[in-house]
């Protein structure tokens, strides 16, 4: 699926005609006749309904039918009631780009998380939004060659959002919103894009996080209902696959999939650690799952079968054309998945991506809770430092440490360098990454003089309270992946989704009261207690997690010669923000300390991606460095 949105503006018809047309392009018009959306979508990825001068489309995956959708509309006062904390797309379940109009008047969103995003560029005096950013790349270029004004460089690579890219684990917010494009920017999750009659552009912030106000029995009954809306709204497909990982996340998608009565085919993936027990609990959710199922079946990948992790990709198709892939390691074995169960009919596969970050429990919880209730949360960080071992400086710096969020994030500018001394985040708005070892010093400094530039410009987080920040912050970057997973599986047929990431369900955990979010006896009881008589029993008590050392090495002694050949022509190199040898002991020798690899996904998604575009990128820019600037000072945090 992808679409390009025009305002009701003459210009917009000479920036469509830009655009290739087959056979298989879509085009939704204003009632102007102008067009306002173009682009590519199956039948079943899209809702529309008209109500006089009002229209409404949903693209994506969703339950909700033309006639709810026209009812909808009926009761509209205007555009501003699809958002907001009662707004009208909370009566809509699934994940899908709300695209509306009313006149002239256009409204356009994305989801919470980065699975469906909008971005959006300047072309000819107008404001044009998508959902690639590389096909407002492209369109940058056609309406070039056709005489129609851009900014300077619009579409082409920004070698200072590919700096950032380098970042391990990732960037916080709101470098991590950069594209790889020049002028080709995201819309900020929770922001709505509109246009008015005149063809005016705007972002206004729709959405923010609930009050984390509801006790246990209360938020596992509102998860409960979400997820099991989620998961309902992909299971009108004859034919369903999904993730049985035997963990709590898959396997609570897989027995709420089944209770719909869809065919059902799960798989799950046999690891090389002979101390790995997850298949053991995969292969008896599956036999539980046979008792209540209709039809399906259940599919072990041996790793003898499949590509081992970290196999470059064969050809451009098995990267994601949008920008770097979160998902580097595992893309060639997502796309071996895909192929499989799409030969026994599967159209969509669900995956537990968004589980471990709205309902894992967290120590940025108990800094959260002192806000309001210190006596509890130093009463709950005693028994969380029993269990964890914490230190008491480190347990005090959780309770009572933090800066603003501007502050943060430009304190930790100075934390980037992969030799920076750094200690527990357990007060942090996020948790803060850091260069690799092999960055390039003036990509170090670039990178900081971002950092600075963006606290300069007073971000606000997500919301004031860091726990609410974070989780929010966790579900866009496991976004992401999905986003980028799904670029690749929807290739060979087959859409990647996670259910968990839909709006509601995480709404459903940001509304979870702080004192139950706060490390105790470990595993994720606010999901337990929710899926509590839909999973089976054995494993809603499961702990533990698996293990993927072993799939880590066995994949880099499998690639290391193609790996290490990168160092030769490095495109990254090239534009200065590696230095190869560095990069390339790491590729070549044995690393007992798998945290010395952390930093190589963000490295060579960012260096696949270079290689996949059609020519390479001009180096006649490099990133300059950057003077050092002084952090605010304030209290530690």
């Amino acid at each position: 699926m992808d679409f390009l949105v025009f305002p009701d503006h003459p210009v917009a018809d000479r920036l469509a005609a830009c655009l290739p047309r087959t056979p298989a392009t879509h085009t939704v018009t204003h009632l102007s006749g102008r067009p306002w959306i173009v682009g590519h979508w199956r039948r079943e990825e899209a809702v529309t309904a008209r109500v006089g001068p009002r229209c409404a489309v949903l693209l994506g995956t969703t339950s909700a039918t033309p006639d709810t959708l026209a009812r909808l509309l009926r009761r509209l006062r205007g555009l501003d009631d699809l958002g907001g904390r009662t707004g009208l797309r909370h009566e809509l379940p699934g994940s899908f780009f709300l695209l509306a109009c009313m006149g002239a008047e256009v409204r356009a969103q994305g989801s919470l998380s980065a699975v469906r995003q909008l971005h959006r560029t300047d072309l000819a005096g107008l404001t044009v939004l998508g959902s690639r950013p590389q096909d407002l790349a492209a369109l940058a270029d056609a309406a070039a060659a056709a005489g129609l004004p851009g900014a300077p460089r619009t579409g082409t690579v920004d070698e200072e959002a590919l700096a950032t890219r380098l970042l391990a684990p990732g960037a916080p917010l709101p470098l991590a919103l950069r594209t790889p494009w020049h002028a080709v920017h995201a819309v900020p999750p929770g922001h709505c894009a509109t246009h008015d009659p005149a063809g005016r552009y705007r972002e206004d912030r729709w959405w923010h996080p609930p009050e984390p106000d509801l006790p246990l029995p209360d938020a596992a009954e509102a998860v409960r209902e979400a997820l099991s809306a989620a998961v309902h709204a992909r299971t009108h497909r004859a034919t369903l696959s999904a993730d049985l990982s035997g963990g709590l996340d898959s396997t609570s998608l897989c027995f709420l999939a089944a209770r719909d009565g869809t065919e059902l085919i799960t798989t799950a993936w046999e690891g090389r650690d002979p101390a790995d027990d997850g298949p053991l609990w995969s292969a008896h959710s599956a036999y539980r799952l046979s008792q209540v199922r209709h039809g399906g079946r259940h599919l072990p990948l041996p790793y003898t079968d499949a590509p081992t992790w970290y196999t470059p990709p064969a050809q451009p198709a098995h990267t994601d054309a949008a920008g770097p892939l979160v998902a580097v390691r595992e893309a060639a074995r997502l796309v071996h998945q895909a192929r499989l169960v799409a030969k026994f009919g599967s159209r969509m596969h669900l995956a537990g991506v968004g589980g471990d970050e709205l309902f894992t429990l967290r120590p940025v919880a108990l800094n959260s809770l002192a806000r309001g209730d210190l006596r509890e949360a130093v009463r709950l960080a005693r028994r969380a430092r029993r269990l964890a071992s914490w230190t008491l400086p480190a347990t005090v710096r959780t309770l009572l440490g933090g800066r603003c969020y501007p502050r943060w994030l430009a304190a930790g500018a100075d934390r980037i360098a992969p030799d920076a001394r750094r200690r527990p985040g357990g007060a942090d708005w996020e948790e803060f990454p850091a260069m690799p070892p092999w960055a390039h010093p003036d990509a170090v400094a670039t990178v900081r003089r971002l950092l600075h530039v963006a606290a300069a410009a007073a971000p606000e987080p997500f919301d004031p309270l860091r726990a609410q920040h974070e989780l929010a912050a966790a579900a866009v970057r496991a976004g992401e992946r999905v986003r980028g997973v799904d670029a690749l599986t929807s290739a060979h047929g087959v859409a990647y989704e996670a259910p968990f990431l839909d709006d509601a369900v995480i709404e459903a955990a940001l509304a979870v009261r702080l004192a139950d979010r706060v490390p105790g006896g470990g595993g994720k009881p606010v999901l337990v207690a929710a899926m509590r008589g839909t999973v089976p029993g054995p494993v809603l008590g499961r702990g533990g997690r698996r293990a993927h050392s072993a799939e880590l090495h066995a994949g880099l002694r499998r690639n290391r010669r193609a790996l290490a050949a990168l160092c030769a022509d490095s495109r990254l190199a090239a534009l200065g923000l590696i230095r190869p040898e560095a990069l390339r002991p790491i590729l070549t020798s044995l690393q007992p300390d798998t945290a010395a690899l952390r930093p190589l996904d963000p490295t060579l998604a960012a260096e696949f991606w270079l290689r996949a575009r059609p020519t390479p990128p001009a180096c006649d820019t490099v990133p300059a460095p950057a003077a050092r600037m002084p952090a605010p000072t304030g209290e530690g945090g």
